[in-house]
């Protein structure tokens, strides 16, 4: 196989974020494509009926996918499928409003190398970028295993083994991305962490999330506040009751 290389998630009509996905590119220790992402808005009905359902998994997801979640989750599966069909050990798979420290960043791809005997499947979660140089300077990159599920897809660090196994277990998916890929026990795959990550959060710079959703009514606000923290409970609960995968 060979060594591993970075993918960029980019919707072409995101133009703003292009630069944002260039400067990622060079400051990115290893060879970097950007990835054409998904744009849900041009799946037909057909298209979105094959590939999403409702509650497939439990707990049970509340809400509704919308056309811009539905190309999200497409475009993770687009970047597992080169993973394996380019026969790479291991992908970096990047949302395009990630940005990273490149002397950090660096570390913990070393580190991610030298481990790798140790990992299939890992996230590097946001770190706050003002504290990001000081804090993590000098400091020790570490293989974590959460107490809780981290949310947020932003940089993930992913094997060819996990990306067969989440190809495999999302040819029909319930969720977004983000929330479906905290469950171990549906995916087998062991959800571990890089810390420190040298990866940040640009979306704020760059106006925000491209997932854009209709404006809701008064009641459905109401049962998207109360419904969010009893699903994430939910979650929490399963992760903490489910065996590790590689046990």
């Amino acid at each position: 196989m060979s060594d591993c290389k970075a993918f960029i998630l980019h919707l072409e009509r995101a133009r703003p974020r292009r630069a944002q996905v260039e400067k990622l590119c060079a400051a990115l220790p290893m060879p970097a494509e950007i990835l054409q992402a998904v744009d849900g808005s041009s799946l037909s009905e057909a298209e979105v009926s094959r590939i999403y359902a409702r509650h497939i998994h439990a707990p049970r997801f509340y809400f509704g996918l919308n056309r811009a979640e539905i190309g999200a989750f497409l475009s993770h599966r687009a970047a597992w499928r080169r993973i394996v069909d380019e026969g790479l050990d291991y992908a970096v798979v990047f949302e395009d409003d990630a940005g990273v420290d490149p002397a950090q960043f660096a570390r913990t791809c070393a580190f991610a190398k030298a481990s790798r005997a140790q990992w299939d499947y890992v996230l590097a979660p946001a770190m706050n970028r003002g504290l990001l140089r000081t804090r993590s300077a000098g400091q020790r990159v570490a293989l974590h295993h959460p107490s809780a599920p981290p949310l947020r897809a932003l940089a993930q660090f992913v094997s060819n083994a996990a990306a067969r196994r989440l190809l495999a277990a999302t040819e029909q998916f319930d969720r977004p991305i983000d929330t479906f890929l905290q469950m171990s026990w549906v995916t087998g795959v062991e959800l571990l962490t890089f810390q420190p990550s040298g990866v940040h959060d640009a979306s704020g710079a760059l106006g925000g999330s491209t997932i854009q959703r209709p404006s809701k009514s008064t009641r459905e606000k109401i049962w998207r506040e109360l419904s969010r923290p009893l699903y994430r409970a939910q979650v929490r609960l399963y992760y903490a009751l489910a065996p590790r995968p590689s046990d």
